[in-house]
């Protein structure tokens, strides 16, 4: 026969081997699948992890969606942070003449929150053989909401005068990619 408690607060005895602590025997197990267990600040909530697969070529000034590289997550609390990571192998036209860098952002449901261009720029005067810099990126979003919200990279060319690069590339051995987004509670 099951029995139930109602308390308010739990607390340890004040003094002894286990002062100030509450204990779960061995052998036993709190389960708390019907409630929720609310986490202190900076732990984190709730991760997120996708390994793309796909090559992106990257050939012009208007930014495109690096395939794969989209991840949803609804947060448990509108004040959380979001930590966001990215990471992928990548290779940069070099057999022409001209400039070649990569220039990338990272869009909230389609709205641009961080920007960086001009990474891993290289000259093609003195880069003339193959070209492999890795991708990497990393921010911290407040998006103050408790609804989904969808998180993409993409990526252009600098300018019209640059050459091309390509995300996730596979030249030299296997594609390689991953994009994470943490919720981590404040």
């Amino acid at each position: 026969m099951a029995s139930e408690l109602t308390v308010q607060t739990l607390r340890g005895p004040t003094s002894g081997a286990n002062a100030n602590t509450v204990l779960i025997p061995s052998g036993q197990t709190l389960d708390a699948s019907e409630g929720t267990i609310a986490p202190s600040a900076d732990q984190i909530v709730q991760y997120k992890i996708t390994n793309p697969s796909s090559l992106t070529t990257f050939a012009n000034g208007a930014y495109g969606d690096a395939a794969g590289f989209t991840l949803t997550i609804t947060p448990k609390y509108a004040t959380s942070k979001i930590l966001i990571r990215a990471w992928a192998k990548t290779a940069q036209n070099n057999t022409g003449s001209g400039n070649s860098a990569h220039s990338h952002r990272l869009t909230r449901s389609g709205t641009e929150i961080y920007s960086g261009n001009w990474q891993n720029y290289f000259n093609t005067s003195w880069a003339t053989t193959d070209f492999y810099p890795p991708f990497t990126m990393s921010y911290i979003d407040q998006p103050n909401t408790t609804s989904s919200i969808t998180y993409q990279v993409q990526g252009r060319i600098y300018s019209g005068t640059q050459l091309g690069w390509t995300i996730n590339d596979g030249n030299g051995g296997s594609p390689s990619a991953t994009m994470e987004v943490m919720e981590i509670k404040q």
